[in-house]
């Protein structure tokens, strides 16, 4: 069973405008809200694939009943810790229509209390079975400890999971130290790791090789519109993304990582589970919304990845 984390969850208020003009009155075209939260996303996007979850994590107030209304219209089992007096973050996704810039102003969000914090881990370690698979994701900046997921790992080790690890900056550095399956860093949180930006693939693939030792088995850096260098085992992997009417790119890279999941709990190929990520996160781009995709577009797009061994 796939399991995700979010330990900070969102309301995504989504502008969309023909373009953002610094210092005047901008006119929005139209409005959506959708669900927020990489771990969210990832559950929603993965039960359009057919795949169920479990979700977890900590909502508060009226925004956190919205959010668990949103996840359970989506179909997600949820298994959030609730509580009140304070309000599960709003955050605000500026989309110009016109050059398909994404703009995103995010709010910190609530402070759980060590309360909470040891009312979700009696939920997880009652609920998560042993060998099921474990995504944590997204935003930590309510937390005082960068080492969050680490100290989460730590007291699920006797469950000997599947971790699928989506972090950045010093999360990501104590995150790796617990030995995930998978790490999925961009191009600036692998920059991070490696201590200087990587500039051509090339050198992205020498940043990963330098990774080696670490008991990491997948690590697939994504690339935006440059598709995504997977290394798996011995093997590195480029995958081209296909050219698609892009209109918003805020939730790609969630999409990818369900995708990737999906894809390892069904047992594809390594070529298989790539080629079907890469072309599920194409099909999101051309989503107006955070989260979500069209599946039968996603299945057409996949004979257009191309995914060659570097």
């Amino acid at each position: 069973m796939i399991n995700t984390l979010t330990l900070n969850p969102a309301i995504d208020h989504i502008f969309y405008l023909g373009r953002l003009e610094r210092n005047v009155t901008n006119r929005l075209r139209a409005t959506a809200v959708s669900v927020g939260g990489k771990g969210t996303h990832v559950s929603a996007n993965l039960k359009l694939m057919g795949t169920d979850s479990r979700a977890f994590g900590f909502t508060f107030g009226r925004n956190g009943e919205k959010i668990l209304e949103m996840l359970g219209e989506a179909g997600v089992s949820t298994h959030f810790v609730h509580g009140e007096g304070q309000e599960s973050r709003d955050n605000y996704l500026l989309v110009e229509e016109a050059s398909r810039d994404c703009t995103l102003i995010a709010q910190t969000g609530p402070m759980p209390d060590d309360e909470q914090l040891s009312a979700l881990m009696d939920v997880m370690t009652r609920e998560i079975q042993p060998g099921d698979d474990l995504l944590l994701s997204g935003d930590v900046s309510n937390f005082r400890g960068r080492d969050i997921y680490a100290w989460i790992l730590e007291r699920l080790s006797h469950k000997n999971l599947r971790v699928y690890l989506d972090a950045s900056g010093e999360t990501l550095k104590a995150g790796i130290t617990r030995k995930p399956f998978l790490i999925k860093p961009n191009l600036d949180e692998l920059a991070a790791l490696a201590g200087r930006v990587p500039t051509s693939l090339q050198e992205v693939a020498k940043a990963i090789g330098e990774l080696d030792g670490l008991g990491i088995e997948i690590i697939a850096v994504s690339l935006g519109g440059g598709g995504s260098l997977v290394r798996a085992g011995d093997k590195l992997y480029h995958a081209a993304a296909p050219r698609v009417a892009v209109y918003n790119t805020v939730g790609c890279g969630d999409c990818y990582m369900a995708g990737l999941m999906h894809a390892f709990s069904r047992g594809f190929a390594m070529e298989d589970t790539i080629r079907y990520a890469t072309a599920v996160a194409a099909a999101k781009a051309e989503n107006p919304l955070s989260v979500g995709f069209e599946p039968q577009r996603a299945r057409e797009l996949m004979d257009s990845v191309s995914i060659a061994l570097i």
